[in-house]
């Protein structure tokens, strides 16, 4: 969105996951960090500071973060097609439309360009069992910007929209995590079926308890929309 003139150019990108980064640390005034940062904090521009110490993330944070609105500097000015000049601008992230298998990805491979080296980060982040996807939709952002009216996409009309914030809740149904180093390691899944879990570690697989999957080091997470997943559950189920 143009800063001058409020004109707004929109872009979809089709996409399998959504990458997300984990929320960057924070020096306080006693030499403590946090996982709560401001968004021009990352390790990568302190070049890996050796006085962090691993915090804890969310889900929702880092999706927090991936919706948030970026100012564009002086640096990055875009065309705008209404002024007809390069301007600074506001981009920001969102989904349009949810997709009945959401996967997230989380960066856990870190590249400094001023130590010219790469690393793998094994902070912990916490993610819920269940999750509403409302909050990061289109329709929800522009409501929250321009009041409370219900926006269409090119391609969409208004039951479109309705249905999309209708299945917004999903249900956590897949962990994959990695152990080992950047160059190294090795992947476990963890798969929810009826209720229960079980790890699938190359050929062994075994039942394992919830706060199992809790304390795992997610790498990627799979989230069914819940009507669809309570539907699969029943079906499984012994009448």
């Amino acid at each position: 969105m143009c800063m001058a003139c409020g004109f707004t150019s929109t872009t979809y990108d089709p996409c399998v996951d959504i990458s997300l980064d984990l929320e960057p640390h924070q020096v306080t005034a006693h030499g403590k960090t946090s996982a709560k940062s401001h968004p021009s904090s990352n390790s990568e521009a302190n070049g890996f500071s050796s006085t962090q110490i691993p915090t804890t993330s969310t889900l929702i944070g880092c999706l927090d973060r991936f919706t948030r609105p970026e100012r564009l500097g002086s640096d990055q000015k875009f065309f705008c097609q209404q002024c007809q000049v390069s301007q600074e601008s506001l981009k920001q992230m969102s989904i349009r439309k949810l997709p009945l298998v959401s996967c997230f990805h989380i960066k856990r491979f870190e590249h400094s360009h001023t130590r010219k080296m790469s690393r793998k980060v094994d902070r912990y982040l916490q993610f819920p069992f269940s999750l509403d996807m409302a909050p990061y939709l289109s329709s929800s952002i522009l409501r929250s910007r321009f009041g409370n009216r219900v926006f269409s996409f090119e391609g969409d009309d208004g039951d479109d929209v309705a249905a999309n914030e209708m299945s917004s809740e999903f249900e956590l149904f897949a962990v994959v995590t990695h152990s080992g180093k950047l160059d190294a390691g090795h992947y476990v899944t963890y798969l929810r079926l009826s209720n229960q879990w079980y790890k699938c570690d190359d050929a062994w697989i075994t039942r394992v308890n919830e706060n199992v999957v809790r304390a795992a080091q997610g790498y990627m997470m799979f989230y069914v929309q819940k009507m669809l997943y309570y539907r699969a559950s029943a079906q499984v189920c012994p009448s």
